[in-house]
């Protein structure tokens, strides 16, 4: 495998999956570029590079030669809306772009890169299971999607001018689990949560051990294209809530939208409107191409992932919550 190189290892998944690979990985083989210092426990190589600065491409040209690196871990993305869009969109897409030239120049033979299942958009028209091939038709106008979208573009099209690296991008569905803080924790730490009157999508949620075990994965086999990283079994998101003993409260979909947009403009929500998308239509991705390329299934259904974090975030957890794990 060669000396791996992980971006966004002070992100929450990275520093899981830096930790894993140190247990399987002389320290030596590890490099960590990054804008912060990996734990003073792990000690691994590392290079303080900032993605989103102009000349980020030549320096990181300069560390992948340096170091010798074979294969880049790409995990330099926001788990979560942010207020400042321009400087999200120099990290997502303009950092990515930066990363693959960098990457190209050095002939780096591997690309494995995180993405998120939100870039299919969550549409009334979708299929009960988004496969790979299915257009990415993610809401023009949430920024927090579009970066995303634009970074797999670019890794795409790169895959096309350099046919000798290999790119393998993971779209993992939304994580829950210890740790975790995300739209969904938001939703399941509140004791009243609003849900979009008549809708009850699926829901995907994915434990964060199952989501490294698919990096570990792609590690191990140099598979290109994209592939859907998503839990055994969805839920619907009412039973979701039932479980963690929340109380919905149906909001029409109009007023939905223009609450979350209002309160997401005066600095109290927590993502803008366009989020109630996937509060209101399905984004269910299918496992099947990661279980027959990859040999990859999840260990933990979304029910089971659900009971884990209420089992860490709420003690107080229901009794039904607290016997379905073994």
């Amino acid at each position: 495998m060669g000396r791996i190189a992980l971006t966004g290892a002070g992100s929450f998944l990275g520093g899981r999956l830096l930790r894993r690979l140190c247990e399987q990985h002389e320290p030596d083989e590890l490099v960590v570029i990054d804008i912060t210092h990996p734990p003073p426990g792990l000690a691994v190589r590392f290079h303080e590079l900032d993605l989103t600065e102009p000349v980020s491409d030549q320096r990181v040209l300069d560390v992948l030669r340096d170091e010798e690196v074979e294969t880049v871990v790409h995990l330099a993305f926001l788990s979560n809306p942010q207020r400042d869009r321009s400087y999200a969109h120099e990290l997502e897409s303009i950092g990515t772009l930066n990363l693959l030239a960098g990457a190209a120049a050095a002939g780096l033979p591997r690309l494995v890169m995180r993405s998120f299942t939100a870039v299919y958009g969550a549409r009334g028209d979708n299929p009960a299971f988004l496969t790979e091939d299915r257009p990415l038709q993610a809401n023009p106008g949430l920024s927090w999607v579009r970066d995303k979208l634009e970074a797999e573009q670019h890794v795409a099209a790169f895959a096309r001018r350099y046919p000798g690296l290999c790119t393998t991008v993971l779209r993992l569905s939304p994580l829950l689990g210890a740790g975790v803080r995300t739209f969904y924790t938001e939703l399941f730490d509140k004791r009243l949560v609003p849900v979009v009157m008549g809708y009850d999508p699926l829901i995907q949620l994915l434990h964060p051990n199952d989501a490294v075990a698919a990096f570990e994965r792609a590690l191990e086999r140099p598979v290109p294209g994209a592939f859907n990283v998503v839990p055994r079994r969805p839920i619907p998101l009412v039973a979701a809530l039932h479980l963690a003993e929340k109380v919905p409260l149906p909001v029409p979909h109009p007023m939905a939208y223009l609450a979350s947009e209002t309160l997401w403009a005066v600095g109290l929500g927590y993502a803008p409107g366009g989020f109630v998308d996937y509060g209101r239509f399905p984004f269910v991705a299918d496992g099947a191409r990661a279980r027959s390329e990859l040999g990859f299934e999840a260990r933990l259904s979304s029910r089971e992932s659900l009971v884990d974090y209420l089992r860490y975030r709420h003690p107080h957890a229901p009794h039904e919550a607290a016997e379905a794990l073994p």
